[in-house]
């Protein structure tokens, strides 16, 4: 009876223990690189931005810079009717993932050729220039509603944690101990029990 204890103790520590998941792996750094879902967009229609090579979980500050804007002049005297005001670059951040890659969904309002870059923080690689063409013969005749000429339309989260955390392990080292602990207690009243029968 006692081996039979102690053996059902043994595997269901055992069973406790090997029941906790992997903790995620270590992934190799990616070569630094970046790129778009589509190189050319209309006004205000999402794209993708993508970049590698940074460190995992590293804050990542992306930035769009206007390289020509408005509608071209095709050879004529006059200037053309859309002058873009709006000529800073802007910045908007994104976090890398466990593999150092970032994802953004971004959209921009105004005509026009874009060049975007992406520097990690902490480890200042760089990735980049991207060129978009932002066309405005793509557009649809409701025109720009929005006053931002760049939009994130991202959530910003970086990839789900799906390995085991601190609380998972606390919890199934403390129900392997509460089993070995009933299992030790249970063969000591055994053995006190034969003890005292035996006297």
């Amino acid at each position: 009876m006692k081996k039979t204890l102690a053996a059902l103790a043994l595997a269901g520590s055992i069973a406790l223990v090997g029941s906790a998941p992997a903790m995620a792996a270590t992934y190799p750094a990616l070569p630094p690189a970046a790129g778009v879902s589509d190189g050319t967009v209309a006004p205000g229609e999402t794209f993708t931005f993508t970049g590698q090579g940074f460190i995992a979980g590293e804050t990542v500050t992306i930035t769009v810079t206007v390289i020509t804007g408005g509608a071209a002049n095709a050879g004529g005297t006059a200037v053309s009717a859309k002058i873009p005001v709006f000529q800073a670059p802007q910045t908007l951040t994104a976090t890398a993932d466990a593999q150092g890659k970032i994802s953004v969904p971004l959209a921009l309002n105004e005509a026009g050729t874009y060049s975007i870059t992406a520097t990690g923080n902490t480890s200042g690689v760089t990735v980049g220039p991207v060129t978009v063409t932002v066309a405005a013969s793509l557009a649809n005749t409701g025109g720009n509603a929005g006053g931002a000429p760049l939009a994130n339309t991202g959530s910003g989260a970086g990839l789900a944690n799906t390995g085991a955390d601190s609380g998972l392990v606390l919890w199934t080292l403390v129900g392997a101990g509460a089993l070995a602990a009933g299992a030790t207690s249970v063969v000591v009243v055994r053995r006190r029990a034969k003890a005292e029968a035996a006297v």
